[in-house]
């Protein structure tokens, strides 16, 4: 059996937190000064989300999660090795194809920076 490597694990817990729509576990997993940086989006029109800070992940997410009345729908979920999962990720009517990357990670074993493309 194959162990799942803490890159791996950061990514499940990142998926596992969007799909529940759960803003403070979301925002544990990231260094106080980790970078979120979201450019799917601009598939629907709105501005790409560059966070820094822990902080900042959770007010970003309590307000879209609460607005998006819940966790937006994640679907397809395919592991691409330990730093990388695409999914389908539902805005609104839209449904976006996207690359989460997590760039690197602290010695404690939180994110220090995740990229989000549009593919």
């Amino acid at each position: 059996m194959v162990k799942k490597t803490k890159k791996r694990e950061l990514l499940e817990q990142f998926i596992h937190c969007m799909t529940i729509g759960n803003n403070v576990e979301l925002a544990d997993l990231f260094d106080k000064y980790g970078v979120l940086h979201d450019s799917s989006q601009l598939k629907i029109g709105r501005d790409t989300i560059h966070l820094e800070g822990k902080m900042a992940v959770e007010m970003m997410y309590h307000n879209r999660f609460g607005f998006n009345r819940g966790p937006f729908p994640i679907t397809s979920v395919e592991y691409k090795g330990d730093e990388m999962v695409w999914y389908f990720i539902t805005y609104g009517s839209i449904i976006v194809p996207v690359c989460a990357i997590l760039s690197d990670m602290t010695e404690e074993g939180l994110i220090k920076r995740m990229n989000i493309y549009p593919l």
